[in-house]
């Protein structure tokens, strides 16, 4: 489409400047495209004044959440609006070391195994927790169903594969215990978490007397642009909030 590709130099100069705080976060292109998709990217950037940290994202997803999408016209719009937010100042980009990154890569990609490995995780998604891990910070937004349950449950993910597949999945135990020590610090956050938190701080309540409908709206509708949320979490988040 004619756009230029996001220039990178002048925000690595801003992230020299200063050492990330734990409280940051460092975003996945999933969660970003599924809250932009749904109009929703407001309630995100909202809360910039509400953590501590900041929002911190990597080169990887600058690729996948604007540079490649920005260039189809049909996703070309929601690209915009990210770019938009990153030119402002709403996100920092994220620096790591190339061997945490292969290293993760690794142990992810080999720890489960039939007669060969088992592939579970990504370059983007291996980036951003790359980010984490080096720069000691304690939070990803991820709305990527796999990685989060090799972060938060990775029993429960090895039972879901033997049922989906219908295959015994093997362990090896030395790059299982590897991954757990090097995430052992690191919680995960999903799209409808982030929304939740901005319910809490009062933006649904544009909507008047149907705040709490369109709340409940905003749920589903990330549920179907790629969150990873169950009809029943939806319905406790509703209670919750």
């Amino acid at each position: 489409m004619g756009r230029e590709d996001i220039d990178r130099s002048e925000y690595f100069e801003q992230a020299n400047e200063r050492q990330l705080n734990p409280n940051s976060v460092v975003c996945d292109s999933s969660s970003l495209i599924s809250l932009t998709d749904t109009g929703l990217l407001g309630a995100l950037m909202m809360l910039r004044k509400e953590i501590k940290g900041e929002f911190i994202i990597t080169e990887g997803v600058i690729d996948e959440s604007i540079n490649t999408p920005i260039k189809k016209p049909e996703y070309a719009f929601s690209a915009i609006r990210i770019k938009r937010a990153l030119k402002s100042g709403a996100f920092r980009i994220g620096k790591y070391e190339k061997g945490t990154y292969d290293e993760i890569l690794r142990i992810t990609n080999n720890m489960f195994y039939t007669d060969r490995p088992f592939h579970l995780v990504n370059h983007g998604e291996a980036e951003m927790l790359a980010a984490a891990i080096d720069n000691g910070v304690g939070f990803v937004l991820m709305d990527e169903r796999t990685t989060r349950m090799l972060i938060e449950s990775p029993l429960e993910l090895k039972r879901h594969i033997e049922n989906e597949f219908r295959v015994r999945i093997n362990i090896n135990d030395a790059l299982f215990r590897r991954f757990r020590e090097m995430t052992s610090g690191i919680s995960v956050i999903r799209s409808s978490e982030i929304l939740a938190l901005a319910k809490s701080k009062g933006y649904f309540r544009k909507f008047g007397d149907i705040e709490n409908d369109a709340y409940k709206a905003a749920l589903y509708a990330l549920k179907f642009n790629g969150c990873s949320i169950s009809f029943e979490e939806i319905e406790e988040l509703s209670r919750v909030v």
